[in-house]
């Protein structure tokens, strides 16, 4: 009854979970992660592979036995034996998760009773016969410790929900192995500190000595102390190990970004009748199987906060578009379209952006270079590089200016003309030949300089070299 109470009390504290945080759960996004996601498809990665590390979870739940030994007690997984259970859980896509686990605990069994069968005994000389009833102890009593360990495989739900929700069922199967040693119990201690073995009487009763006997008999109860190892005491030879297959159905609920209560109930099909030390199977059927109903938090430790965020955004949604127009016609509908207004018969991208090949910033459609470097300064709108000779061009004057009417010039732009008394120190390790004098040559490997990142000359010492080198006799 404590048992049952409990869980009624884990399952509270998931319904409040569940009214209080799924609002929360959605309210931030990181657009990096946005545009990865939304590109999933057209570039076949699958993201939550590369997102989510290992999830760990631990839980708490009821063991409870169907087997050969039966009680009173109906069928109820509210009330059995606790048992604990730990697994690792791996997102292997969108609606499928891989899950390494292990269960341990203790469950067992009690059956009271007698067997009555009848039997026709014929009497000699007379044609009447006589029916005899005989009975049959049918008291049997077992305990043993359980472990479980396997993989199982997940499906959650997400596909047909069309996005993650904040309750989300899921089915679950796998493999295990079963380990497990039945141990029993047949005597008592008495007074004297003797082991005696229980006598159970037609009454229901068990007593110190035999019904049979005809000795006066105390009423006992038993110690509940399962000393005798089951297997030894039957006589019978068979494994305490066996493979299972573990059927689960259950509910996930998201508590925060990194925690998730997970509801579940798993029946687990034993490939053993001798669990509980008595075997009348003849199929798999009829073997010896328990069930788990538990309710464990699994916590993701290990993954980034905005992956996190993004990916139980985005996880699994499928935007559609309603009209799937595509005004340019690129085979791009327009809510995807990175580049609209594409030119007729124009090849693109799955981005809906012409090809450039070597991205140089000019479509290969209007590219008259192909196979730019990218180390060349630029290249102009046909996609042609931008060479040296084309800086300098672009740093003289549009209207050259003849040297005799640089100081007329300079009067009329309403400028003074800066006078100069030799090569300005800054300048004097470009000439070269120590002439005193910068030719052309000089300049332009200066520009050179300057443009190769060799020069600790600035863009305006650049421009006062130019207007120097045109002041100079």
């Amino acid at each position: 009854m404590k048992a049952s109470i409990f869980f009624k009390y884990i399952l509270g504290i998931a319904l409040c979970c569940f009214i209080l945080f799924p609002i929360e759960l959605f309210s931030q996004l990181d657009e990096e992660y946005e545009t990865t996601l939304l590109l999933e498809e057209e570039d076949e990665t699958d993201v939550f592979n590369t997102v989510f590390k290992p999830v760990i979870g631990i839980g708490e739940g009821m063991f409870t036995f169907l087997g050969d030994v039966k009680t009173k007690t109906p069928y109820n997984p509210m009330q059995g034996y606790w048992g604990t259970k730990a697994v690792i859980s791996r997102t292997i896509g969108k609606s499928y998760e891989f899950d390494l686990y292990f269960i341990f605990g203790k469950f067992g069994g009690t059956q009271k009773g007698y067997n009555e069968e009848s039997s026709v005994v014929p009497v000699e000389g007379n044609d009447n016969v006589v029916e005899t009833y005989l009975r049959n102890s049918n008291n049997k009593n077992f305990y043993t410790d359980i472990t479980a360990s396997g993989v199982a495989f997940t499906y959650n739900f997400i596909n047909a929900f069309n996005r993650k929700r904040p309750i989300l069922p899921y089915v679950s199967i796998g493999i295990e192995t079963i380990q497990f040693r039945p141990k029993t119990d047949l005597t008592y201690t008495d007074d004297n500190g003797n082991q005696l073995p229980y006598h159970y009487w037609s009454d229901g009763t068990i007593r110190n000595v035999s019904e049979s006997s005809g000795q006066s008999s105390v009423i006992i109860s038993r110690d509940r102390e399962y000393e005798t190892d089951a297997r030894n005491a039957s006589g019978q030879d068979y494994s305490f190990f066996s493979f299972g297959v573990p059927v689960e159905v259950g509910a996930n609920i998201t508590v925060t970004d990194r925690l998730t209560l997970r509801l579940g109930n798993a029946f687990h099909f034993a490939f053993t009748d001798y669990i509980d030390n008595y075997s009348n199977s003849t199929n798999i059927i009829e073997n010896d199987h328990f069930n788990y109903t538990y309710a464990s938090l699994r916590l993701d430790m290990f993954s980034p906060a905005e992956e996190i965020i993004a990916v139980e955004n985005f996880k699994n949604i499928k935007f559609t578009v309603t009209d799937n127009e595509d005004q340019d016609s690129d085979g791009v509908d327009d809510f995807n379209d990175v580049c609209p207004d594409t030119e007729p018969g124009v090849k693109v991208d799955f981005r809906g952006c012409p090809f450039d090949e070597d991205r140089d910033g000019v479509p290969d459609y209007k590219d008259k270079q192909k196979g730019t470097t990218l180390e060349a300064l630029g290249v102009r709108d046909n996609g042609i590089r931008i060479l040296d000779m084309h800086v300098i061009s672009m740093l003289y004057e549009p209207e050259a200016v003849k040297r005799k009417d640089i100081y007329n010039y300079y009067e009329k732009a309403g400028g003074e003309a800066k006078e100069y008394d030799g090569i300005p120190d800054k300048f004097k390790h470009l000439d070269e030949n120590e002439d005193g004098w910068i030719s052309p040559k000089e300049l332009q490997q200066a520009i050179n300089d300057f443009f190769d990142f060799k020069s600790k000359l600035k863009a305006d010492d650049i421009y006062e070299l130019k207007e120097f080198f045109f002041h100079q006799d």
